[in-house]
């Protein structure tokens, strides 16, 4: 059994071929959850992987996806558009690389999905915002949070001096999970609830 696996140290920001401490293995998968140490600063990793087999038959773990501290990646509403939730996951991922500008722009275009499939007829982004504003999709402060993230992804997209932080970068993913999350998730339990009281009448 191979005793390492890759993963994403946070406090090096970057990804490191860890040594596996310890593991636990699903019996009915090839799964498995594994303690790694990172060669760098030493510090303590909680991964997810799986295990598969080489051609010689030596049993080897994959990649591993952090569970601990903070997941890489945050778990997105199947409401939202499978199109969508790519673009954010990539973003996160850019995040935990230090590519922050990448990572807004992807959040730019996480946001013209949403612009395109609520408000088709929109010739821009900025066009878009305002119709989801008009047609109550958004309310004010969401819109006025929208532009805010538009400007900033102009700022990764296009060549321009002024650098796109990490704190920005992060104020940009967690507003695109909030919005997509308000427009989806809530709208769609919120029409749920509205459903099941008009039936009870």
């Amino acid at each position: 059994m191979q005793n390492n696996s890759v993963i994403d140290c946070p406090s090096c920001a970057t990804r490191v071929n860890a040594p596996v401490i310890g593991a636990v293995h699903d019996p009915d998968s090839e799964s498995a959850v594994v303690l790694l140490r990172c060669p760098s600063c030493n510090n303590p990793l909680l991964g997810l992987t799986q295990l598969y087999q080489t051609e010689n038959n030596d049993w080897r773990y994959d990649h591993s996806e952090r569970l601990w501290p903070a997941p890489s990646t945050v778990e997105l509403n199947v409401s939202i558009p499978e199109s969508a939730r790519r673009d954010i996951k990539d973003a996160q991922k850019c995040i935990s690389h230090s590519i922050y500008s990448a990572a807004v722009v992807l959040c730019g275009r996480a946001l013209e999905r949403l612009s395109k499939e609520k408000a088709p007829g929109s010739r821009t982004l900025a066009d878009g915002l305002t119709e989801l504003k008009n047609q109550n999709i958004i309310d004010e402060r969401l819109f006025q949070w929208a532009n805010a993230l538009r400007k900033e992804r102009n700022l990764g997209a296009h060549a321009t001096d002024e650098e796109v932080t990490k704190e920005n970068s992060q104020d940009v993913l967690s507003f695109t999970i909030a919005i997509f999350e308000y427009v989806y998730t809530l709208s769609e339990k919120y029409e749920e609830f509205i459903a099941r009281k008009t039936v009870k009448k």
